[in-house]
């Protein structure tokens, strides 16, 4: 069964279906209960709008349930400047926070998940309660004041190399940024043989060049990518001349 948890619940977002304290408790219990049972993570994954409650509903959580700070994972944590300043002191309270590597505009009222990293490494906050992901192409739209959706974007895999080249750029070593993309989520979501190379795990293996640009990609022991060029392909891909 590939169930680890409930998610993407929305929470302090004008699109969610506005949960009630008692709603989140009873997911986050049930989640919790079920992870027990089956030995799964029974995480609760919760999508963060912009909204003025910002992470107050998990803080209310904390403060009077019995349940795991580590069962509260919130992703898009870095979307505003306040509303990371709340993860990072959930973070100090047991729960694993995320950040998405979506594109920041000067404007934005947002950091970049690497400014978000940095901001994290910096002031030295507990190093395997963060994780790093791209929103797996999902739709990144952009609203008006009267909340209408005015374009659209999607989540880019491809901005997790680049984030990491970002932090890697802003001085910190290759050993503090990458279990923010591999290790930390393995161990979160206990996902065993995954996040780390060791004997007996599966071999899923990504080698960078010198730009921190893919260059070779291993899934499970298959070469899928060479050089740079994809050599395992879907049903409805094709590689051009160009390799694109």
């Amino acid at each position: 069964d590939p169930i680890v948890g409930v998610g993407e619940l929305a929470i302090s977002d004008h699109r969610s279906s506005q949960p009630t304290f008692d709603e989140l408790a009873r997911i986050a219990a049930d989640a919790h209960v079920a992870g027990m049972m089956s030995g799964k993570a029974g995480l609760l994954h919760l999508h963060l709008g912009d909204g003025p409650r910002g992470l107050d509903l998990v803080r209310r959580a904390l403060e009077t349930l019995e349940i795991p700070a580590r069962t509260f994972h919130p992703t898009h944590c870095n979307r505003q400047r306040r509303l990371w300043d709340e993860a990072m002191v959930l973070s100090e309270r047991g729960c694993t926070v995320d950040v998405t590597a979506f594109p920041v505009e000067d404007d934005d009222p947002g950091l970049s998940a690497a400014d978000a990293i940095d901001d994290w490494l910096r002031t030295g906050l507990p190093a395997d309660r963060l994780t790093c992901s791209s929103d797996g192409a999902g739709c990144l739209p952009v609203f008006d004041q009267d909340g209408q959706v005015c374009a659209m974007d999607i989540g880019r895999p491809a901005l997790l190399t680049e984030t990491l080249r970002a932090v890697l750029e802003r001085g910190h070593t290759l050993s503090q940024t990458l279990p923010f993309f591999t290790s930390n989520v393995a161990r979160l979501f206990r996902f065993h043989g995954k996040g780390r190379i060791a004997v007996g795990n599966d071999a899923d293996l990504v080698v960078l060049g010198a730009a921190s640009e893919v260059r070779e990609v291993w899934a499970r022991g298959r070469h899928l990518l060479a050089e740079g060029r994809p050599v395992v392909l879907g049903p409805f891909e094709r590689v051009s001349r160009n390799g694109d």
